[in-house]
């Protein structure tokens, strides 16, 4: 079992040996997953790798030990039409595989299976700058309108959302956006090969902001997340 008031994972980062530790894994495992985009991790001045301590645990707790990720274009499809969108990028044997595999899937297996739509990153910025960065991101998770529709509020000092790796320089510029320290930003960047485009709409579709949800290490949050997944899943299955 993990604990998210470890006082490691609230200065940031886990050594290679505190991240195994966490995860009941070897150092060498460890590493295999910070070169597969499992884990977020920079490093030391010493060539050791500082892990991101919030990574590592939701790592841990999400971890369902059914399969591998699904591919970029197959994960952004799900939740596109779980949300009751079209997938015109897939192809008719896709999606009838993806079609029968949704009649069976819950919840926790949906959050687990699509982790790799994007990169997560955990930013500071000012909170002089919050207002300028919230308009540059497409909202989801604990920014999300829908907050409100299920039991939650949202939060005035901190911000979730999607942007295009292509703006991603840019947006750590305008908005002097650093990492580490206590942050208040969780940015989510979308691969220039991704199926789906951002500039569609303020807010991302109800399967990505429950999915997101779900991944956030608030208990309340990730019931909630959870809840409108499996509403999303029932009705798609009637």
């Amino acid at each position: 079992m993990f604990d998210t008031t470890d006082r490691d994972a609230l200065d940031g980062k886990y050594t290679t040996l505190q991240a195994a530790d966490v995860l009941g894994v070897s150092a060498h495992q460890v590493a295999q997953l910070i070169h597969a985009g499992e884990l977020t991790a920079i490093r030391s001045a010493g060539d050791a790798f500082l892990i991101d301590a919030i990574s590592v645990t939701d790592y841990a707790r999400l971890k369902q030990g059914r399969g591998r990720p699904l591919s970029l274009g197959v994960a952004w499809a799900v939740l596109w039409l779980l949300s009751g969108l079209e997938a015109d990028w897939l192809s008719y044997p896709q999606r009838r595989r993806l079609l029968l595999r949704l009649r069976t899937m819950r919840a926790e297996e949906l959050v687990w299976l699509v982790r790799k739509r994007a990169k997560v990153l955990r930013l500071r910025v000012d909170k002089s700058f919050l207002k300028t960065a919230q308009a540059r991101l497409v909202a989801s998770g604990s920014s999300s309108r829908r907050l409100s529709e299920l039991g939650l509020t949202i939060s005035s000092d901190s911000i979730e959302g999607y942007l295009a790796q292509e703006d991603l320089d840019v947006f750590m510029r305008d908005c002097f956006a650093v990492a580490g320290g206590t942050t208040n930003v969780t940015l989510r960047v979308v691969d220039d090969r991704a199926p789906i485009d951002l500039t569609a709409g303020a807010e991302m579709p109800r399967a990505v902001i429950g999915t997101d949800l779900a991944a956030s290490s608030v208990e309340r949050e990730q019931s909630a997340g959870l809840r409108l997944l499996e509403e999303l899943l029932d009705e798609w299955r009637n």
